[in-house]
């Protein structure tokens, strides 16, 4: 039986999946907040039984003697607070009176005392000194602490000081917390999900890149949802297209350069038999040049350096090597740059591609300067020399497989116009890129760039 088309593994189910995911943590987590809600609120002041107290230690304060006053009230007190009786009102320039009706807390404390109408006041907080008595407790400073005073019958005072309470969250607390937890889990799942979601992309991508740089890379694996894996059986097909058709033209050539080996093998035995010297000299190294044009077209066509495995290599004693090669030849090279660094690549590819850059250099140039550097993205390797340039117009245009400059179309100089070909196409194997451009002080610089 088919499944319904609504509950394949699509892009936008997935993406409905993910926001359906977000909600229901949002929510879970949202309900466990709200009940936990009394466990982390700070309960209101009369929930505490502090008024209750406080109320019973008044109620004794006024039906005391005026004498024993003072030392009942200290007995009172807590530490968290306490009670100072007075026989005068201290401080009254920072003391305000709390009409009936307009605090909860302290309608809640007249109730308990009888009295609705009982004149209570409360000291304005930070209207205080920093040294005054109130705001000390058994030698202890008490800056945020919560001051009010009740007058006694018989017009004494009795001031009440309260200290910051410290058990539970106030409700400022608790929203905060609750906006951390919930963007926290909505990122979080948000995280989650679309990683799960761009995996297939990214894996796409790197296969899309492999086969940039590798015509014979593995196929993408079909994973992921239904348009992804849409996508990469287009793609898989259209590089099998790719291969059968690099396969194809290998295979021409090969078939041609083959069967062209034998009519060139008869023109050089009848050349053999040619009387005038001079005349046989040209038609044999005719051929000569027409044999080692078929070989490098072949090579070239076939890329071995392309099914060679990658591994790791030293970039510089690579670079050195050939530096050492050439002025053993008798010519001016020297390298530049650091004495390791190791790259991943084929090192064989990599000494064809640089050999015909280096070669290059030595037979336009006369000599080889070679530089090696990183950078933020990998490094690179600046061949120069001190030969005449190429103009800007021919930069891209000596890339091209078989074009040789006017400047060098002479036997002496030989090469069949597949070095730079070859070496591009090396680099651009390796993720890299090459470009050139003429040094102020005369000569041609090729750069080299190579990721990792």
């Amino acid at each position: 039986m088919p499944i319904p088309r609504p509950f394949h593994d699509t892009l936008a189910l997935r993406l409905g999946l993910t926001t359906l995911a977000t909600i229901v943590v949002f929510t879970l987590i949202g309900t466990a907040l709200v009940l936990l809600n009394s466990n982390l609120a700070r309960p209101p002041l009369e929930h505490t039984g502090l008024l209750n107290e406080v109320a019973v230690a008044l109620r004794i304060l006024d039906a005391a003697p005026p004498e024993e006053r003072a030392a009942l009230a200290d007995s009172a007190g807590t530490s968290n607070h306490f009670i100072t009786w007075f026989p005068v009102l201290p401080e009254p320039e920072a003391v305000r009176s709390v009409p009936p009706g307009t605090d909860g807390t302290i309608d809640e404390l007249r109730q308990l005392l009888g009295d609705p109408g009982r004149d209570l006041k409360v000291y304005k907080k930070g209207a205080l000194p920093p040294d005054s008595p109130l705001l000390f407790h058994a030698g202890r400073r008490l800056p945020d602490a919560h001051i009010a005073a009740l007058e006694l019958r018989d017009g004494s005072w009795v001031v009440l000081t309260a200290g910051e309470r410290s058990w539970g969250l106030s409700k400022d607390e608790r929203r905060n917390i609750a906006i951390v937890i919930g963007l926290l889990s909505i990122i979080l799942v948000t995280l989650i999900s679309t990683r799960l979601l761009a995996r297939p992309i990214e894996h796409f991508t790197d296969a899309a890149e492999r086969f940039g740089r590798d015509p014979k890379a593995a196929p993408v694996a079909e994973t992921g949802p239904a348009e992804l894996r849409r996508a990469a059986r287009a793609f898989n097909a259209m590089q099998a297209s790719v291969q059968r058709f690099i396969e194809d033209r290998t295979q021409m050539i090969a078939a041609i350069s083959h069967d062209l080996r034998t009519p060139i093998t008869r023109l050089r035995l009848r050349a053999e038999f040619v009387e005038d010297e001079e005349q046989r000299d040209r038609m044999l190294g005719d051929l000569d040049q027409m044999a080692e044009m078929i070989e490098a077209t072949l090579a070239f066509a076939r890329d071995d350096g392309a099914s060679e495995p990658p591994t790791a290599l030293d970039l510089p004693s690579l670079l050195e090597s050939m530096v050492d090669e050439a002025a053993d030849a008798g010519h001016a090279a020297i390298y530049h740059g650091p004495a390791h660094r190791i790259f991943e690549g084929r090192p064989v590819a990599l000494r064809r591609a640089f050999g015909n850059l280096v070669d290059n250099a030595i037979k336009y140039g006369e000599s080889v300067e070679i530089t090696l550097a990183d950078t933020s993205d990998g490094c690179r390797i600046v061949i120069a020399d001190r030969g005449p340039g190429i103009a800007a117009t021919d930069r891209e245009r000596v890339f091209a497989p078989f074009v040789r400059l006017e400047g060098s179309r002479n036997r002496d100089t030989g090469g069949t116009g597949l070095g730079l070909s070859i070496a591009r196409s090396i680099i651009r194997g390796h993720g890299g890129e090459i470009q050139m451009e003429n040094r102020l002080e005369g000569g041609l610089s090729v750069s080299v760039a190579l990721p990792g």
